[in-house]
């Protein structure tokens, strides 16, 4: 097969969509989402598209021939210090080397434009993926997983009461700026092993905190409070919610049995905690705002293996059978 290697033609998306098989994991469908033109802005991103020169007579012909597969490169602002790459190739091509071809391309654009930086991609286990990865010289570098937990997984923990109580939780406004701050501190802390970028305040409440990001509730665990000397204490764990306007709406137009088939889906929540909090602490001030979150309704969380408290806790309730991981992915980056 003579393969010709071309930039982004207006339609590819529909080509690739008669070509590729359905997403063997969920990374890929996520992954897929950055081929497409050429940008600058918001992100630079770059895609190498393969297409069979000889090929003809097929819908997903176009002047260049029969697309069989793409790939691209692009950096995401939010994490500078390594570009995404991705390239799939339709079923009945692969096993010869367009993969690694398109991939060989990806990273001699991604050298010229961003010299010496590092490419990464995200795979599901034992994925077609993963192998590829693997075979480019990558290496696992972080897990991730998204977690259910049911209703009533923990038992609403002991939080102290009265004027002598060294805790207290407390609603806080999306708003807030000692939110935002400890949003910022935590999200730098469980990414150290990714880096992200120098970010001010208004920007960790944009990416985190805002309608943008559908963020509508919040609840922190304070430590060291002293009501009687009036002081509040600091923010030791936190929890945001997030809920799909989509979803609101049909909430809003549902009947009574529909209302509670949307009342076991469940709510997607960021949880955090001080990250100079020793793990064991951090866990305890986890379990404290999980035990509230599902006194009722189940949460979905994503934890990573960077995100130790979470991690224990999760994996104790899911060792337990009242919480489920429902996907999980690795990230694969060239060495450093």
């Amino acid at each position: 097969m003579a393969v010709d290697y071309r930039s982004w033609n207006e339609g590819d998306d529909l080509r690739l969509l008669e070509v590729l098989p359905a997403p063997e994991a969920d990374p890929v469908i996520a992954l897929r989402a950055l081929m497409g033109p050429d940008t600058e802005e918001p992100a630079w991103s770059r895609t190498v598209v393969a297409a069979d020169a000889g090929a003809a007579g097929s819908a997903s012909a176009s002047d260049d021939g029969v697309v069989v597969g793409a790939g691209a490169v692009q950096l995401n602002p939010l994490h500078p210090t390594r570009l995404w790459a991705f390239a799939e190739v339709a079923t009945a091509n692969r096993g010869e080397g367009v993969a690694r071809e398109l991939a060989a391309r990806l990273r001699s654009v991604a050298a010229q434009a961003h010299p010496g930086m590092p490419l990464r991609t995200k795979v599901g286990p034992g994925s077609t993926g993963e192998k590829f990865a693997e075979a480019q010289g990558m290496l696992p570098v972080m897990t991730h997983r998204h977690v259910i937990v049911a209703p009533g997984a923990l038992p609403p923990q002991p939080i102290g009461e009265g004027d002598s109580a060294t805790e207290a939780i407390e609603d806080l406004a999306t708003g807030s700026v000692e939110l935002t701050r400890a949003v910022g501190e935590f999200y730098r802390a469980v990414n150290a092993w990714d880096p992200p970028a120098e970010l001010t305040i208004g920007q960790v409440n944009k990416q985190f905190l805002s309608e943008t990001s559908q963020a509508y509730g919040a609840i922190v665990l304070r430590r060291g409070v002293d009501r009687g000397a009036g002081v509040r204490g600091t923010i030791g764990a936190f929890a945001i919610s997030y809920r799909s306007l989509e979803l609101d709406a049909e909430r809003a137009e549902a009947d009574a049995d529909h209302l509670a088939e949307l009342d076991d889906l469940p709510t997607d929540v960021l949880i955090g905690w001080d990250p100079s909090l020793p793990d064991e602490e951090a866990a305890i001030a986890v379990a404290k705002l999980m035990g509230l979150l599902v006194a009722r309704y189940p949460i979905r969380v994503e934890v990573t293996d960077a995100m130790r408290p979470l991690a224990v806790v999760c994996a104790q309730l899911v060792s337990e059978g009242v919480a489920k991981v429902v996907d999980e992915a690795i990230t694969y980056a060239d060495p450093s």
